[in-house]
């Protein structure tokens, strides 16, 4: 099944029936103009495909949401404005808490609380140790080496599902084991971190 604009209202009752075929020549067709959309925004290509993709995630989640009479075109840039409104200011709030945490952290040092620091930091790298192994190999490779999931799916063979999959696991089974300020730290002090020999994975 082809997608055409002019037959929107067709292809809207396709998709709200479950109609896979028509989901995907919806997602043909808008694929790559949502992300030359959505690059209004941001230079960064992957940072684009990410929103596009949760986009047509939620377009087939939320089938049933549509209205029949209702505008695809219309709905589905809209899906994709909000949803890198959303990731813009979780990225934002991360880097206000980092910033919190990175100051903090220069205090303890210049008040001479190194040994507090450093027992967080050993706190941090003795969880990461304890990860299944390749959940640790994904979290490494993502938060440490700084590669993307896309990058990491494309190393390892595996698909960017499990990346996030992984990933999400291991922040888990991180937050279960060190408080919420050692576990910043871990993503404050990279480079240091990069320095450190985690057992290899084998």
């Amino acid at each position: 099944m082809e997608y055409f604009p002019e037959n929107e209202t067709k292809s809207i009752s396709a998709i709200r029936s479950g109609s896979e075929a028509a989901y995907r020549s919806v997602y043909l067709y808008y694929y790559e103009r949502l992300c030359i959309y959505v690059l209004n925004f941001t230079s960064d290509r992957v940072v684009a495909e990410d929103v596009v993709q949760e986009v047509f995630l939620k377009l087939w989640t939320r089938r049933q949401q549509l209205k029949p009479d209702g505008s695809l075109n219309g709905y589905l840039y809209t899906l994709a404005y909000n949803e890198y409104i959303n990731i813009y200011r979780k990225n934002r709030q991360r880097d206000r808490e980092l910033e919190v945490f990175r100051l903090k952290s220069l205090s303890e040092l210049l008040e001479g609380n190194e040994e507090a620091y450093q027992e967080k930091l050993s706190r941090v790298k003795k969880a990461i140790e304890e990860l299944p192994p390749r959940c640790k190999e994904v979290f490494l490779l993502n938060k440490q080496h700084g590669l993307r999931h896309k990058e990491i799916a494309k190393r390892l063979d595996i698909s960017v599902k499990t990346v996030e999959n992984q990933v999400g696991k291991a922040m888990t089974q991180l937050r279960k084991k060190v408080t919420s300020d050692s576990l910043m730290l871990f993503f404050f002090l990279k480079k240091v971190l990069k320095s450190h020999n985690f057992r290899k994975i084998h």
